[in-house]
This record gives structure tokens, C-alpha cells and sequence, in this order.
């Protein structure tokens, strides 16, 4: 072997491992891009890209090159600098430092063609390896993507492919009980697209399972949502939906009794999440939040060890930022925030940024285009701003909800006396948004 050919093998090598010719090692982080939506406007073709940097130890600073032919348009969370052949992507000011494990993901829209990872560069120039890139997928049924996971922030599949969960949550299960059935879910399904949906089941409002309701009536709406949710590829979240009581260990000994009989029940059914406070207020974190999370979960884990589970947040599930740097010992935990479009706009887009930022996992668990109350109007503006952000970064995002009363955050007119099979017309301003929203569109 010529020692040119030598040389040349090295080098080689040296880039399958990471590392540059005579590094010792690679960076200690690794980059993944990730095609979150593409979309043609004006005859020309515009992608929006996550940029995912995971720190394997402690960094104070990371770079990573982009080759391609596509023009960035708009970038957030970093600086973008073209360079001969690439582009260069560096941090803002405060996402530069990244703990040991964490991660941070910035974005950008490029026009025409297209962009690829090129190497992330560390200290020296070494080029970190680059992570797997997985595409997020929409609208997966259960059979396709099985039981699901958490890696980083993102929700995957067997295979470590992220998953986005988009769907409707059902208004209280005591008052409209009637749009749980499979005809209604195969309308969500098949027309909507949507692959979840929340059975919400009201703990201290009137009829809830706390509060005097009939706790067999609740637990049989509930068998019949999971079992047709399963019957038709989807997930199911069984939500636990405190609000009137807030400090969610109020009824803290029942809801152990309660995940530990619905665990108990669908432990072998791959499609079931467990959420278990809706909204807790006035609850801070690290002192009530978290030590009721600890106390339930086992509840569940005893019987359905792995298994995603949704965990509330204080102030209405809106202080998901709190959790960063405090979070559950929980692999498969991601945590709850809430936004109604009309009142929560770009603070608290900057909440879930951070907490993302952070490695926290998110999950919209509730969402409504109106505001907080569930009336006033419709801000498509922000709902249109709500839901760049939750694709780009691959959040789940479920819709509130499935019925007819007459207030802006229904998805059915008050006039629908149907209870499936619902049309353009038969959908409030709210529905009609969130459907295309869930398909994509």
C-alpha cells in the first residue's frame, strides 16, 4: 500500500468516525437536521428546517455546517452566515452552553432546492457525528408506529422515528358522552386526519368522578373511547382533567386509585397515554407538581412500566419553562402546556422555546384559537403562528374539543345534531381551522 493511498485511507476513515484528519476526537456533540413542513408559494418551493445540536458533555459553543442550493430566508435561535460551498449556523447569545445531555434546536426556511447536514464543528474544527435525521411523521396509526417513546423532546416509534400526535380531545366525558364512539373517531380519522384522541374526564366539576358522578358511567365511556380508538389505529390519552380543584393533590388518593386500575386494564394495549392533571394552579412545580407526579406515576408503572405520560403544569399548563433542569426520573414523561390563541401569543411561544431548548418534552395536550375563556374570536393569526411552531419543532398538539355547545372553542356548531360524519358546514370557525391544521394544510 503507497503511503499517498495510506493517507488517503486515513482521512476516510477519519470522516466515517467523525473526526478530521489528526483530531483526536470528534466534538462532544452531535447535530441533526430535520425537514419539519414544506409548502409552494408563488411557483417556488420554501422548506422549514429543525436544527437539533445534543450536547454528549458540557459545551460552550457550537457550530454546524449546511451544504446545499437552497436559499435561507429566515432563521430563529441562531446566526447564519454563508460560506464558501455551505452555510455556517451558530448560536444566539443565550443557547450557546448546552448541559451535558441537553439540547438545542433552532430553525430556518430556505427557498428552492434543498439543504443537508454537513458536520457539526467543535473545538479545533472536529466535525461531531452527525445524529440520525429522523423525518417527523403525522397522522401514523398505531399499527404502523406501535408503542411510542420518548427521545429528547420528540415522541418515537420502535425504530427512533419522531412521531407528531395531532387530534381533538372530547369536551367532559359526563356531558357529552355521546361523541364517544367509533363513528365519530373514524370521521377524526379518515377526514380529519388526526391519529389521538383525549378522553377528558372532569375530576371536581359537576358530575365529575370526584364530585359525585357516576364513576362507572365515566370509567365505561372511557373502555368504550380506548377500545375504539384501538379498533381504528389511534392513540387514546385517558385525561385525569382536574380544573375546578387546581392543587392537583387534592384528590391525589384517587387518582392513584384510578391509574392504577386503568393501567391495570391497558397494560397490553399499545395506543393508551395517561395524562394526570390537566391544569393545576397555584401549584408551583418542584413543590407540589412534581412530588404528586412522583406519587402517581408508580401507580401506573407498577403496571404499565413504559408507557407515555403526560404530566400538567402549573398556572393552567402554561409554566412548562419551570420544569427545565427539574424534570421527572421518568424516561417516558413529557410534559403538558395549554395556549388558547386569542390570549397566549408570543410569551408564551417563548416559554415552550425555552422549555424545548432545554430538552424538556412538550406536548399540547389542549389548544384553543380563541381565548382562555372559550369564547370571544378566533386569532387565526396567532393559531397560524401556534402551529408553525409546534410542526417545525415536532410538538403534538391535541384540539379543544369534540361538541356542539355553544361557545367558540366547540369544533361543531350548536345547531349539529350530528355526531359523526360532519361536513365544512357542520364546523364552527374553530373546527374548520383546526381541521386543516391536523391535515396538514
Amino acid at each position: 500500500m503507497t503511503e499517498v493511498f495510506k493517507r488517503i485511507l486515513a482521512a476516510a476513515l477519519a470522516l466515517v468516525m467523525g473526526m478530521t484528519p489528526g483530531a483526536r476526537e470528534p466534538a462532544p456533540y452531535t447535530a441533526q437536521l430535520r425537514t419539519a413542513s414544506q409548502w409552494d408559494s408563488g411557483g417556488e418551493a420554501f422548506a422549514q428546517y429543525d436544527l437539533t445540536i445534543t450536547a454528549a458533555e458540557a459545551v460552550e459553543g457550537w457550530r454546524v455546517t449546511l451544504v446545499g442550493d437552497a436559499q435561507v430566508q429566515q432563521s430563529w435561535n441562531c446566526a447564519v452566515t454563508p460560506t464558501q460551498g455551505g452555510l455556517l449556523v451558530e448560536p444566539a447569545d443565550y443557547n450557546a452552553a448546552i448541559p451535558a445531555g441537553g439540547s438545542v434546536t433552532v430553525g430556518l426556511i430556505a427557498k428552492g432546492g434543498a439543504l443537508r447536514l454537513d458536520g457539526a464543528l467543535g473545538p479545533g474544527g472536529a466535525p461531531a457525528s452527525p445524529a440520525p435525521t429522523p423525518s417527523v411523521e403525522v397522522s401514523v396509526p398505531v399499527g404502523q408506529a406501535g408503542p411510542l417513546h420518548v427521545e429528547g423532546t420528540h415522541l418515537c416509534d420502535g425504530d427512533g422515528n419522531a412521531v407528531q400526535l395531532r387530534g381533538v380531545s372530547t369536551h367532559g366525558l359526563a356531558w357529552f358522552p355521546d361523541y364517544v364512539s367509533e363513528d365519530a373517531f373514524r370521521t377524526l380519522r379518515d377526514d380529519w386526519g388526526a391519529n389521538v384522541v383525549r378522553l377528558a374526564m372532569y375530576t371536581a366539576e359537576y358530575g365529575g368522578y370526584c364530585s359525585g358522578g357516576d364513576r362507572q358511567k365515566l370509567t365505561d365511556l372511557i373502555d368504550k373511547g380506548v377500545k375504539a380508538a384501538d379498533a381504528l389505529g389511534m392513540y387514546v390519552i385517558i385525561d385525569w382533567h382536574i380544573l375546578q380543584d387546581g392543587d392537583p393533590t387534592t384528590h391525589q388518593s384517587e387518582a392513584v386509585e384510578f391509574f392504577t386500575q386503568m393501567s391495570q386494564r391497558y397494560a397490553a394495549y399499545d395506543n393508551v397515554l395517561y395524562e394526570i392533571c390537566n391544569e393545576p394552579q397555584n401549584s408551583p412545580w418542584g413543590s407540589v407538581i412534581k412530588p404528586y407526579a412522583q406519587t402517581v406515576l408508580p401507580a401506573i408503572r407498577q403496571n404499565d412500566p413504559d408507557a407515555i405520560v403526560i404530566v400538567g403544569t402549573n398556572t393552567w399548563s402554561q409554566d412548562v419553562d419551570d420544569v427545565a433542569g427539574n424534570q421527572l426520573d421518568d424516561p417516558n414523561v413529557v410534559y403538558a402546556f395549554h395556549f388558547y390563541a386569542a390570549t397566549h401569543k408570543g410569551t408564551y411561544r417563548q416559554k415552550v422555546e425555552r422549555a424545548l431548548d432545554a430538552g424538556v418534552p412538550v406536548f399540547v395536550s389542549e389548544c384553543g384559537l380563541c381565548d382562555a375563556s372559550g369564547g370571544g374570536s378566533v386569532d387565526a393569526a396567532s393559531a397560524q403562528e401556534w402551529f408553525q411552531l409546534l410542526n417545525s419543532r415536532g410538538v403534538s398538539f391535541v384540539a379543544w374539543s369534540l361538541c356542539n355547545k355553544n361557545e367558540t372553542a366547540s369544533l361543531l356548531r350548536a345547531d349539529c345534531a350530528k355526531l359523526s360524519g360532519w361536513t365544512e358546514a357542520d364546523l364552527t370557525e374553530s373546527g374548520r381551522l383546526f381541521r386543516a391544521a391536523i391535515r396538514g394544510e
